[in-house]
């Protein structure tokens, strides 16, 4: 109960905006393995859907390293179409390098990413904060209720523009998340979950109220003398 109740305060703790706001629903797909004891990948899909039909939509190929039981780093490639006002769809690809630290305490998880993402083809206008160089930093909590299948999350992620110029060397964006994720105990994974995100330092912006719809298939290691039914994670 004392979750929720955290929960229900970080909702009605974020900002009320008289700016614009838009409505999106994200969907993620995904297949994810280990390669062996240390590394695994994740390849994945995800779509993002407004009012004029898909906005944005990008496959993403990862990988992950296991230093220590407290520090992953990982790199991720995505290529994105995105839907300009005219209607066309622009192509960018970009790379992530993201060192994730996680720590447990009892049912109590703590984590916090630094990821640094680059473009090799910055779509044109505007500095993008989801398109362009960025410096981005996700505290995350999650909490393992007992004897449920639910596990409620809460992030709050910061975008910062590294670049010179009128947007640059500050903050443009901070990306509120509540959600919950399902322990199914099988290779299936779910996540339903709420974004509100907000543009910072920006005149007159638009910010996005978000569902969050994600699915992931975990592949299992084959049986061996040293790994029987072993899932990977």
């Amino acid at each position: 109960m004392k979750f929720f109740f955290i929960v229900l305060l970080f909702l009605f703790s974020l900002p009320v905006f008289s700016q614009s706001t838009v409505f999106q629903v994200w969907n993620e797909l995904g297949v994810n393995g280990k390669i062996n004891k240390d590394w695994s990948y994740g390849v994945d899909l995800t779509t993002r859907t407004g009012n004029v039909g898909v906005v944005t939509m990008f496959p993403q190929v990862s990988f992950k390293y296991k230093l220590n039981k407290y520090l992953r780093p990982s790199i991720d490639y995505r290529m994105i179409s995105n839907r300009e006002l005219n209607g066309n769809y622009l192509m960018s690809h970009r790379i992530n390098g993201n060192l994730q630290f996680t720590y447990v305490e009892k049912r109590h998880s703590f984590g916090f990413r630094v990821r640094y993402q680059y473009s090799f083809r910055r779509i044109i206008g505007p500095y993008e904060s989801e398109f362009d160089h960025a410096f981005r930093f996700k505290p995350s909590y999650s909490y393992d209720l007992n004897h449920s299948i639910f596990t409620p999350k809460l992030s709050c992620e910061f975008f910062y523009n590294p670049s010179n110029g009128i947007q640059g060397q500050q903050f443009t964006r901070i990306r509120y998340y509540a959600g919950v994720a399902l322990e199914l105990e099988s290779p299936h994974n779910f996540e339903l979950g709420y974004y509100y995100d907000q543009k910072v330092n920006y005149a007159n912006p638009v910010n996005r109220s978000i569902l969050n719809v994600s699915y992931s298939y975990t592949l299992a290691a084959k049986k061996t003398k040293t790994n029987k039914g072993v899932r990977f994670l």
